[in-house]
């Protein structure tokens, strides 16, 4: 695949790019986030518009972003009815929480399809790097003097407002900036395992920004995290293209269907015991491998699939526009809370899950097709099937560093030796997979 950098230096693309890389920075470390707050970040997005070319919003619109449109329109409805709630989160989850998810979206289409510009994407995907590698850092020292602190702002357990807003104003980070590393880890990865134009200095940039990451995962004990980074790993070394994952899925689902879940349940608990200096992540595991032994709706897990399964069914008794649409009813009705999925379903139905799906279907396709018979296109699919999955076991569409990382960040993880090195009229090459 051949690719040409233009050459565009004026004022307002350089504008243009302060006010990108400054939001990557109010993405990536949690300590600016507190500090500045979100309406820095709409300020930031603004200069960011309207330094754009505007052409680009009535011209090459691409599908997803399109039906990303459509999906907030069918919001529309349920605020002039007064009935736009998340949950606990209320509406603050769609009117801010959602556009920040999203905005990425727009941001790579804006750069990777539109202005083809991939010098500034090797700029996002670095700068990224280097704010998340700030981040984890920060978050790394923060949870070596108060080791729960992840966890209790993530509400994983009970927690004294006081310590959250002062592990908060430490820069430690919670939810969002865990798991939304984690994604980043898995595709940073690409250069250091594929990539062989990569110059070497890249690398060990790259590479430290990895053992960051990493050591900070590590530290904050999250089990479902480093099980995504396990099957993360896993799947990037042996997933060559899309024949070899599906593959790889059909095998892994009747493996699943064969073993005993005896032989399941012993290796969970094996792997309880390499973490049996950590606590929390012993519990955990164990917790999952007595779920699957005695098929016990008790403890963690057993609680968890629970709520996931009152999401489900309170969907199913309102498939069309959920519990806060016209024929729903929302004061006895039960959502669980932890499934992004189901969650979106139960609150609003398919009237507004549709639109999101094939947003999120387009967006892969969209990339899967330009990193098409390239080294990347192994990476693209795993991290989005590593994406879905989470939104199943977790909530996520209030999360919007985990929507940045996978919409803006990811795509442009190859491009990060364009950023700095190359002549303008430089002809660039990305490797092509086997």
């Amino acid at each position: 695949m051949i690719l040409v950098v233009n050459k565009d230096s004026n004022i307002n693309n350089k504008l243009n790019q302060i006010a990108v890389i400054l939001i990557c920075m109010w993405i990536a470390i949690p300590i600016l986030r507190v500090k500045l707050g979100v309406i820095f970040l709409f300020f930031l997005f603004i200069v960011w518009l309207i330094t754009t070319d505007l052409k680009w919003l009535t011209q090459k619109l691409s599908w997803d972003l399109i039906f990303i449109i459509i999906f907030f329109i069918t919001f529309v409805p349920y605020l002039v009815s007064g009935n736009l709630q998340y949950g606990l989160i209320g509406s603050k989850g769609i009117l801010v929480n959602f556009p920040i998810f999203f905005v990425g979206i727009f941001i790579n289409h804006y750069y990777m399809y539109y202005k083809e510009d991939y010098k500034t994407l090797g700029k996002i995907a670095l700068f990224s790097l280097f704010f998340y590698t700030i981040g984890s850092l920060q978050t790394y020292f923060g949870l070596l003097k108060y080791p729960l602190a992840a966890r209790e702002l993530a509400g994983a357990i009970d927690n004294n407002p006081g310590l959250t807003q002062l592990y908060s104003e430490l820069g430690i980070g919670g939810f969002g900036h865990i798991y939304s590393a984690t994604f980043l880890l898995i595709v940073a990865l690409f250069p250091i395992l594929r990539a062989r134009l990569f110059p070497v200095k890249n690398k060990i940039i790259i590479f430290i920004s990895a053992i960051s990451i990493l050591l900070m995962l590590l530290r904050a004990s999250y089990a479902t995290s480093l099980m995504i980074l396990f099957f993360g790993l896993i799947l990037i070394l042996v997933v060559k293209n899309r024949f070899t994952f599906i593959f790889l899925i059909i095998m892994s689902t009747i493996l699943c269907l064969l073993i005993p879940q005896t032989a399941i349940g012993d290796f969970l608990l094996s792997i309880a015991n390499l973490f049996k200096d950590n606590n929390i992540l012993n519990q955990k595991f164990v917790d999952l491998a007595q779920f699957i032994l005695n098929n016990s709706t008790e403890g963690q897990t057993g609680t968890r699939i629970n709520l996931y399964l009152s999401s489900l069914q309170t969907f199913l008794s309102n498939p069309l526009f959920g519990i806060y649409g016209p024929f729903g009813n929302s004061t006895n009705a039960k959502v669980g809370g932890h499934s992004g999925w189901f969650d979106l379903l139960a609150y609003y139905g398919l009237f507004t899950a549709i639109p999101l799906f094939l947003t999120l279907f387009y967006n892969y396709r969209k990339h899967r097709q330009f990193y098409k018979r390239t080294q990347f296109s192994s990476f693209v699919i795993t991290i989005y099937l590593l994406f879905i999955i989470f939104g199943f076991i977790n909530p996520i569409l209030y999360v919007y560093e985990i929507g940045f990382v996978l919409f803006c960040v990811v795509p442009a993880i190859p491009f990060i030796s364009y950023a700095f090195k190359l002549k303008d009229t430089e002809n660039l090459t990305l490797e092509r997979g086997n």
